[in-house]
């Protein structure tokens, strides 16, 4: 049985947010609070999502899933486009999951405030507007997680992939407390990956590859960026490029990260150092033996910095993204794919006054940071 409705990680995924006491299955669709009491099979088999499976299998548009509709409504390429892995939904239970992904979002610590993040995920963001974002998380969490996991990892005959997200997930004490109890389990079956902005001070660089030089399994390390140089340094405020350049070099020189993947956060004041930062990662990956792979997002949250509002000549940035791509390796379908996507949103939502619209939005960011460099990120050109 075919679907339009269904996607597969309505039984493959579980992401688990200990921030907020909440758990989705697809990091794109709603989140239902944790109950006080509850067991394991609240994570991947609750009634809410059986109830998304079985309506999915039936041609419904669960409300869950309201983020893939909108894309489609729109006429874009939504995310059920890009992660859906399955063709043929014959086989499928609503009460049989298939789990191979584990999200862990630890908490909100996190030394950066980027432009379009926000207070209850960046520890950062909430100093500066000075807000208290309180941390839900129960000893009852954590010990069922623990139990969830062994069952999973015991169960399962294909590799599990286990992802640490934040905040700053190298900077999160939970982060510590759980990869030591996934060291203890079976390593065959997990793979890790741990999401970071790549701007650890020393220390803490230093504690995180200790992690990953007595961690067994398969480790790789997601790093989170999609500009270049001073720009990057803005739009992800508080990134220190430099350092930035010196921990990629580390983590793409060490023998136990399998790969290092690339995540990009493409909102309009990226667009116009994009292609260099894509050049750069492919410089930088002509001197390692590893596995490098670029897993593109759009921002849609704040609406102000989203690409759509752009006109159209502005799709001549992503033009430049696209050359780069076809000079170093064409061969990434997935990647260009991407791009184009990203370069066919631009203009879907064009706002007149966009300038305006970008500039309100960063003079309200420069309040709050104290500072009266982030203008400099509209340097967008009538003619790019």
């Amino acid at each position: 049985m075919n679907s339009l409705t269904a996607c597969s990680r309505s039984w493959t995924d579980v992401n688990i947010n200990f921030r907020n006491r909440t758990v989705s299955n697809c990091c794109k669709s709603v989140y239902h609070d944790m109950p006080q009491n509850y067991s394991h099979d609240f994570f991947d088999n609750s009634a809410q999502v059986q109830e998304r499976r079985q309506d999915t299998l039936n041609g419904i548009q669960h409300q869950d899933c309201q983020v893939c509709w909108d894309d489609i409504n729109k006429g874009n390429k939504s995310y059920i486009h890009w992660w859906n892995k399955w063709k043929d939904f014959s086989n499928q239970k609503p009460d049989v999951p298939q789990v191979n992904s584990i999200e862990f979002e630890l908490d909100s610590t996190c030394d950066l405030s980027c432009l379009y993040c926000f207070a209850d995920i960046s520890s950062k963001i909430a100093q500066e507007e000075g807000k208290k974002v309180k941390d839900n998380i129960t000893q009852h969490d954590i010990d069922v997680s623990k139990k969830y996991l062994k069952g999973v990892i015991e169960k399962s005959t294909d590799l599990v992939q286990i992802t640490f997200s934040g905040g700053e997930p190298t900077a999160s004490k939970l982060f510590y407390e759980l990869i030591e109890y996934i060291g203890k389990l079976d390593n065959k079956n997990i793979k890790v990956d741990v999401v970071t902005n790549c701007n650890s001070k020393p220390f803490l660089l230093q504690k995180f590859i200790d992690v990953v030089d007595n961690f067994k399994g398969e480790m790789g390390i997601t790093i989170s960026n999609e500009s270049y140089g001073y720009d990057s340094e803005l739009i992800r405020y508080g990134l220190d490029w430099e350092r930035f350049e010196q921990n990629f070099h580390t983590y793409a020189s060490h023998e136990n990260v399998s790969h290092i993947n690339l995540g990009l956060s493409v909102s309009n004041i990226a667009l116009p150092s994009l292609h260099e930062y894509i050049t750069w990662v492919y410089k930088t990956k002509s001197n390692y033996n590893k596995r490098f792979h670029f897993c593109g997002g759009m921002i849609d949250s704040p609406e102000e910095l989203n690409v759509s509002i752009l006109p159209v000549e502005y799709k001549s940035y992503v033009d430049q993204a696209i050359a780069v791509v076809h000079h170093y390796d064409k061969e990434d379908k997935s990647f260009l794919e991407f791009l184009h996507e990203l370069r066919d949103r631009i203009g879907k939502n064009y706002q007149e006054d966009y300038k305006q619209t970008i500039c309100e939005y960063l003079e309200k960011k420069q309040k709050v940071k104290k500072t009266d460099k982030l203008m400099k990120l509209v340097n967008f050109k009538d003619q790019p």
